[in-house]
């Protein structure tokens, strides 16, 4: 059980948080920093979250099978909370054929049995609800949940494979947890914990604590640690929720400089830039992450010390003395991209080389996310090449025994599993490994460069046969084994960076063009001239999700008003909080396909944008706007849109545009929901309660590096028939060139 935290503080500890709540009469050689009023510590109180098989990472139903039937479940319990009751509640169907007195589903946590649900023979073939009690005993941070299906359908001898030994498990199964919190110490060496925590695996929302009339240089502070957390959070995407001036009850960041500080923080001098966690005055077990300096460059230093040495950080609090960010970073060198510059090995793609082992005849599928630059060039390319080396245990003899390899559930191709070293003619057989029944093989192919997108999947699916020699013969059923070799590469050195824009898709899928650099560092972010709350909870989000594409936190952003982003030319900007008569959308927004003003909003009515206009090569024949409209209405409604910088060429805007916060939040959701986000496409996104239309009808431009050759080959394979007319024309002038030529020589002959 997580016991952390439960040790009594010493005294000296208490003398020392003395000194870092009370700085007014703190030595003066003490560098820490101040907080609010300590008080009573208060009573830990128990909360109660129901999570869901779906929330737990389970893709559909599981199917339990045969004397294999296993289906594990990862669960992780917070650091600062430890279990007080558990509770299952399984949804699941069962085979009519087993028989109840031999047959159930046992269940384990960590190893350790605690349950064995029956299944009666009335209420087999329907879903029935089944609840189980767990031992909290048996949580610890890390926990492994596993369900068996030990299953029968006969008193004689029977076949441990046959078709009627099954059990479905449903996703929409929960388990109760009931968690109380834990007082743990104030310590940076926690970090990003409690903040963050890795075993959590529920969307992180984490509350960003500002002061009122808070100037850009500190917000800006704050999107580069709003965007290192979103990095870490990752799949589980990240919210910021903005509070002006209060605490909020719950872990939270605080951002500070002696002349604007937050309400709820004892009036503090900072001489250096400051690194603390705090105690929440109202609950010792909420912790607060104190981000401060003397003025908002210390502060900046404050941060990116924060975000850089988060590693070497201990003690409740830390003064920064030195914070270099170093030279800025190159193009595409996004840790979660896949490089260019050389094959990627599939072992690189993995956190631990056992998720691309398997065991059994018909194991879960091998995952690995792809995250491709967005901006690649595939035109004129047969596909990605995948060179695929994968081990197996051999089956007994030639049978239907296959590998299958899907992207984003598309198949891709199949291999066949040859029982000996002897395989098709379409694989190139290496030595067995070691002295047992696995034998390697390798295998090239291509994955079509149309389902390919910026954020991809690769499924590895094993399917080996099971035989049965004899209805009462003895066989091992446990001892297949696959993996895919960590070896195995994906080649993306022949595709070069070139892109048709504006293309919404990118940006939704990728953050490009702005992680383009992965610090953003040709990015700057234009806040309305009166931003709140609401603006800065988008920009907060916009750059965590842009952290967890990259990898990397928002470093060399910039963060200005609308008076400035005149400055900014050679700049990719991102325009929040459009939908005022005096912003920037609605001044450089003459021709574009939604003006969105109050009470008011001008429609250009552009092309629908449908799948295939990602094609490069048709997005420029499309047609422009076809009708103009203008309607008077107070309904809310929200868009992205996108277009080319009016004060740069090459250069891209994307603008987040509003009627009212409501509309503002249902953008946000739809950029967050995976459901949604492949219909945000175009150049312009139309978001109207749950329902995203996309449209095209901006100027194509292009972006990216392609030699001159190639970008006139193709720009001029739009043309086929301006193709062919000038291949005609080159084949008569070469013609007439060669006829001159030859004249010349038989004249000279004659001649001589």
């Amino acid at each position: 059980m997580n016991m952390v935290g439960r040790r009594t503080p010493s005294w000296k500890w208490y003398l020392a948080s003395l000194a870092l709540l009370l700085p007014a009469v703190a030595p003066a050689q003490v560098p820490a920093p101040a907080a609010v009023p300590p008080v009573a510590a208060t009573p830990a109180v128990s909360t109660t979250k129901v999570l869901t098989f779906k929330d737990l990472g389970l893709y559909g139903p599981a199917k339990l099978r045969g004397v294999e039937g296993i289906m594990g479940l990862p669960l992780g319990v917070p650091l600062d909370r430890v279990v007080t009751a558990a509770k299952l509640r399984l949804h699941l169907t069962y085979s009519p054929a087993m028989l109840p007195e031999l047959s159930h589903i046992r269940v384990q946590l960590n190893g350790q049995v605690l349950a064995a649900i029956p299944l009666p023979k009335e209420e087999a073939g329907k879903e029935v609800t089944r609840e189980v009690v767990l031992d909290p005993r048996y949580f610890t941070d890390y926990n492994q949940l596993r369900f068996d299906l030990i299953g029968h359908y006969t008193l004689e001898c029977e076949d441990t494979q046959h078709t009627s030994l099954w059990a479905s498990i449903s996703d929409r199964s929960e388990l109760e947890l009931t968690t109380q919190a834990l007082d743990l110490k104030p310590d940076l060496a926690l970090l990003p914990a409690p903040f963050f925590d890795r075993r959590d695996n529920r969307r992180l929302e984490l509350p960003v604590v500002l002061p009122a009339s808070a100037p850009l240089d500190l917000v800006r502070s704050a999107g580069v640690v709003t965007s290192w957390f979103g990095a870490l959070a990752d799949y589980r995407s990240a919210r910021f929720p903005v509070s002006v001036d209060a605490l909020p009850a719950r872990h939270a960041l605080l951002f500070a400089t002696n002349q604007h500080q937050p309400k709820g923080l004892a009036p503090t001098v900072f001489k250096q830039p400051t690194l603390a966690v705090l105690d929440h005055p109202a609950d010792r077990s909420i912790k607060l992450l104190l981000v401060a300096g003397a003025d908002e460059a210390q502060l900046r230093q404050a941060a990116e010390a924060l975000v850089l040495g988060q590693g070497v950080l201990s003690g409740p609090w830390a003064n920064v003395t030195k914070a270099d960010a170093g030279p800025r970073r190159a193009a595409y060198d996004a840790p979660r991209w896949l490089r260019t510059d050389r094959p990627v090995k599939l072992g690189e793609l993995v956190e631990g080389l056992d998720q691309l082992q398997v065991s059994g005849h018909a194991p879960a599928p091998i995952r690995v996310n792809l995250r491709m630059p967005p901006d690649l060039l595939t035109w004129n390319r047969p596909g990605v090449p995948i060179d695929l080396r994968y081990r197996y245990t051999a089956p007994a003899e030639r049978d239907n025994s296959l590998l299958s390899v899907s992207i984003n559930n598309q198949l891709v191709k199949a291999f066949r599993l040859a029982p000996d070293q002897t395989s098709g003619s379409a694989s190139e057989l290496l030595v067995p490994l070691l002295a047992d029944q696995s034998i390697q093989d390798k295998d090239g192919f291509l994955i079509p460069a149309f389902q390919i997108g910026a954020n991809n999947q690769m499924q590895f699916q094993f399917a080996i046969e099971y035989h049965k020699r004899g209805l009462c013969s003895g066989v091992f059923t446990d001892i297949t084994r696959a993996a895919i070799d960590p070896e195995s590469t994906i080649d993306l050195t022949p595709f070069p960076h070139y892109t048709a824009m504006p293309n919404l898709a990118l940006f939704a899928n990728a953050g490009y063009p702005f992680t383009k650099f992965a610090d953003l560092a040709e990015t700057a972010v234009v806040l309305p001239a009166a931003a709140g709350a609401r603006d800065y909870e988008a920009l907060f989000f916009l750059l965590g999700r842009m952290g967890r594409s990259t990898g990397v936190p928002a470093l060399r952003y910039e963060l200005v008003g609308p008076a400035d982003a005149a400055k900014l030319g050679d700049y990719d900007l991102l325009l929040l909080g459009g939908g005022a008569k005096d912003d920037l959308l609605a001044k450089w927004g003459h021709e574009l396909g939604l003006l969105l003003q109050p009470g008011s909003r001008q429609f250009l009515s552009p092309q629908f944008a449908g799948f295939f206009q990602d094609d490069p090569l048709r997005r420029g024949d499309l047609p422009r706007h076809e009708s103009e409209l203008g309607f008077a209405t107070r309904g809310p409604l929200g868009a992205v849109i996108g277009f080319e910088s009016p004060l740069q060429k090459g250069r891209s805007v994307v603008a987040i545009s509003a009627t009212d916060t409501a509309a503002a939040g249902n953008v946000l959701d739809t950029l967050e929901d995976e459901g949604k986000v492949p219909y945000v496409r175009g150049d312009l996104a139309v978001v109207r309660g749950g329902e995203v239309r996309s449209y095209q009808g901006e100027p194509v431009y292009y972006v990216g590096d392609l030699s001159w050759w190639m970008r006139l080959w193709f720009h001029l394979s739009r043309y086929p028939l301006l193709l062919t007319t000038l291949g005609i024309l080159a084949g008569v002038l070469l013609a007439l060139w060669f006829y001159a030529a030859l004249r010349r020589a038989a004249a000279a002959r004659l001649e001589g």
